[in-house]
């Protein structure tokens, strides 16, 4: 392997690392639902797992919208440091206050300098709530 090689990216509700690696991700998912635009999204969690040879590696995450706009305006940077003797890296970042402006599907974006290392796709839906029974 030379360099970074992207085995697993997704979107949760939470996640979390033991103290022996491992991660936890909690409520894994692919659609926001939202019932008006804009919108923002709470809080997600943004987990990949990496194999990876040893060394630094600079790492961004970015979204892009169903209209190929990036959607983050200031993207999280993480710098890895991939220790001798292992061949993995896990990674997770917070994301607080996504606001989305478009239906549709989006594409998350794990980049490694001007190289994508891979995509999960999510689906942004407008919902309508009706209103409750007996009120006017």
């Amino acid at each position: 392997m030379a360099g970074l090689e992207l085995h697993s990216l997704l979107l949760c509700d939470y996640a979390l690392t033991a103290k022996d690696g491992k991660i936890s991700a909690v409520g894994i998912f692919s659609q926001i639902n939202v019932p008006q635009l804009p919108a923002v999204h709470g809080r997600l969690f943004v987990v990949a797992v990496l194999g990876a040879d040893p060394g630094p590696y600079p790492l961004m995450l970015q979204i892009v919208a169903p209209s190929g706009v990036d959607i983050l305006p200031n993207p999280p940077r993480l710098q890895i440091e991939v220790p001798p003797a292992t061949t993995t890296a896990n990674v997770i970042a917070d994301l607080n206050g996504l606001e989305v402006r478009e239906i549709g599907r989006h594409q998350l974006e794990l980049r490694s300098g001007d190289q994508v290392l891979g995509t999960a796709p999510f689906t942004v839906n407008l919902i309508f709530r009706q209103s409750q029974p007996g009120n006017a």
